[in-house]
């Protein structure tokens, strides 16, 4: 979302003429890695055919995404963020009860056009938020930012791998990403974040631990036809998320520094 950055800084020269914005980029940046966290768990369920384990995960990741627009929401101020928060708000409805509506389980399949719904409704809503340029930037929007594309990446990997026809099966190509080109993009950033972050001692062993965990999964996505697995791309994905969220929360505070174990 480097829109999303440059706006910021124009909302910050204008801030003594109207004030903070209330809606941070960090709010906008955690609900999109939400939605892409639906979106991976949507397919996993699919892939692992309606398994208890995964429909608890796809609660969860739902659960998440909604606590984060009701953060957007409560923040907004002004008719800009409003209408933002308003707009995000409807297409989440209409995502949410997609998502909710996976048949694996029950059916041993799920309708063409929640599928659908659940690949582009988040395409829709990214649009909305890359629009707006009023956000508030912050110390890790990078490392948010980049957290939320692997998360993408990783959707869209398992949304392939849960449709024989390779992903096509929803009939649209709104929002796809070619991973020939995601690849290079998520390295560009990873390395940027770890510059970016070099002298900040806790953040810097985080995405020391993403750079080494992403290895484990980086052929399988850049030769996703000739080894293809889900299971591990989605298992390390979470594993490198949780690490950045804990990094973000901890990294800023002397009572307690995070703690990365080795890789599983």
């Amino acid at each position: 979302m480097a829109m999303r950055l440059l706006g910021s800084l124009m909302a910050l020269a204008i801030l003594p003429l109207n004030g903070m914005a209330a809606i941070s980029n960090a709010d906008l940046e955690e609900f999109e890695l939400g939605l892409w966290q639906v979106r991976a768990d949507f397919h996993m369920l699919t892939i692992m055919t309606g398994g208890e384990k995964y429909a608890s995960d796809l609660d969860g990741s739902i659960d998440k995404a909604r606590r984060a627009l009701k953060r957007i929401d409560a923040d907004a101020e002004g008719s800009e963020e409003r209408t933002l928060a308003v707009e995000l708000s409807n297409e989440w409805n209409k995502f949410e009860k997609a998502a909710s509506a996976n048949t694996m389980a029950e059916q041993g399949y799920t309708d063409t056009y929640t599928i659908q719904d659940v690949n582009v409704i988040p395409s829709l809503m990214l649009e909305k938020m890359e629009a707006f340029e009023g956000g508030t930037a912050g110390k890790y929007d990078d490392v948010r930012e980049l957290a939320a594309y692997l998360q993408r990446m990783t959707s869209e990997y398992l949304n392939v791998a849960a449709d024989p026809s390779g992903g096509m099966a929803a009939g649209t190509d709104e929002g796809r990403i070619e991973f020939k080109d995601a690849v290079p993009q998520f390295e560009s950033m990873l390395a940027a974040a770890r510059k970016n972050h070099s002298g900040d001692d806790a953040m810097s062993r985080a995405l020391g631990q993403v750079s080494l965990k992403w290895r484990f999964i980086r052929e399988s996505m850049v030769k996703f036809y000739e080894n293809a697995v889900p299971f591990l791309v989605y298992r390390y994905t979470k594993q490198m998320v949780d690490t950045i969220d804990q990094a973000i929360s901890l990294a800023s505070t002397e009572v307690e520094k995070p703690t990365f174990g080795p890789v599983e």
